[in-house]
């Protein structure tokens, strides 16, 4: 643990007790593992849409007959500038290892901004950026999965009516409008 940010947390929340501030310091680390792990949720997801597998080698999502793949990344904010450039690298090999015309996809899921979007990854060719919004329509035709999957999910597991729409409010603030 660090006791720099403990403290820091403890001033800026004002806990004046180190069990809250233990566990408002396990909650945080539980967060951030989540976290990471919602960009595997993502891809299962993705993964049982007509067309497309898992492959967790190099990529984590194939369309054989679309002759797409994709890498899936939670937040805009989950690669550090090294490892994003080691992760547009593999896309644009696997790519250029495939027979045909394909494409790769970073997918981020929560952009930096809430828009949508679809951008060339300088240096790799048929390799793009796009946000999760446009990726879930691209993915599965349905121009608002992303949305609608959000919904499901907070209606379904929420513990309360005020948590769902908290919830609900925080994905029309980050992810690109519906369409």
């Amino acid at each position: 643990m660090d006791p720099f940010g403990s403290l820091m947390v403890a001033t800026s929340y004002e806990v004046d007790d180190a069990d809250a501030l233990a566990d408002l310091q396990d909650a945080e680390s539980f967060l951030r593992g989540m976290s990471n792990s919602l960009g595997t949720f993502h891809q299962g997801i993705l993964g049982e849409v007509p067309g497309w597998v898992n492959h967790d080698a190099g990529y984590d999502l194939e369309c054989p007959d679309r002759q797409m793949l994709a890498e899936v990344k939670n937040k805009h904010n989950t690669m550090n500038a090294g490892n994003r450039r080691q992760v547009e690298a593999s896309l644009g090999e696997a790519v250029r290892q495939k027979r045909g015309n394909w494409t790769g996809y970073l997918v981020i899921i929560l952009p930096r901004r809430p828009q949508r979007y679809e951008t060339a990854i300088e240096g790799q060719r048929n390799v793009y950026e796009i946000d999760g919004a446009s990726f879930y329509h691209k993915a599965t035709g349905d121009p608002n999965a992303l949305h609608d999957l959000l919904d499901y999910l907070c209606d379904q597991l929420a513990p309360s009516a005020e948590v769902a729409e908290f919830c609900k409010e925080i994905g029309r603030q980050n992810l690109p409008p519906r369409v």
